[in-house]
């Protein structure tokens, strides 16, 4: 009854009241629609992170395929080999692409791609020498620290990027939590 008398005698009053509510809804599908993408982006940024640990996985299985290889001489051990070069390349295209837009971490995984590419022109030589009988060779190129040091130098790479992800990941989650307040 109140509400009558009220807007009896002014009545901009509902104007304003609907106005009101309708900044409200505004601001609140704002703040959902920003969290919503929020969230999606915090599940992209969970692929990524997935497939940096799965190219490091992927680089231990090639090698792991490769001394198999040279050691028992018998074709089986480098089907873990091939499929890590498989899983390797997939995971560099969607990395490729899920940096495309950010330049810092692009630069990093350009790097990751070429110590990568290194490291499997060596292990592809070495199995290569060794199916041509030429031993010495394999042993040579096997017994240097360059593999050592460029698979130190793509787990670092990764870590690195992998912390940017977990730097990303918690400023995603305080949007959320700052939006939802």
């Amino acid at each position: 009854m109140r509400l009558k008398q009220v807007m009896r005698r002014n009545p901009l009053v509902l104007g304003l009241a609907a106005a009101a509510v309708a900044v409200l809804l505004f601001i609140s599908e704002g703040s959902y629609f920003r969290s919503a993408q929020t969230l999606d982006d915090l599940g992209q940024m969970a692929q990524a992170r997935t497939s940096l640990q799965s190219l490091v996985r992927s680089f231990v299985d090639a090698e792991a395929g490769q001394r198999g290889f040279l050691l028992t001489e018998r074709r089986e051990y480098l089907q873990p080999y091939e499929r890590a070069l498989q899983d390797i390349e997939a995971t560099f295209v969607f990395l490729e692409r899920y940096y495309s837009d950010d330049s810092e971490s692009g630069a990093l995984l350009k790097q990751l791609r070429k110590v990568a590419e290194t490291r499997l022109s060596e292990l592809a030589l070495t199995i290569r020498l060794h199916q041509q009988g030429r031993e010495t060779a394999t042993r040579d190129i096997v017994l240097t620290d360059i593999g050592k040091e460029q698979m130190d130098r793509i787990r670092g790479l990764s870590a690195e990027l992998l912390a940017r992800e977990t730097q990303r990941v918690q400023q995603g989650r305080s949007d959320v939590y700052r939006t939802l307040m």
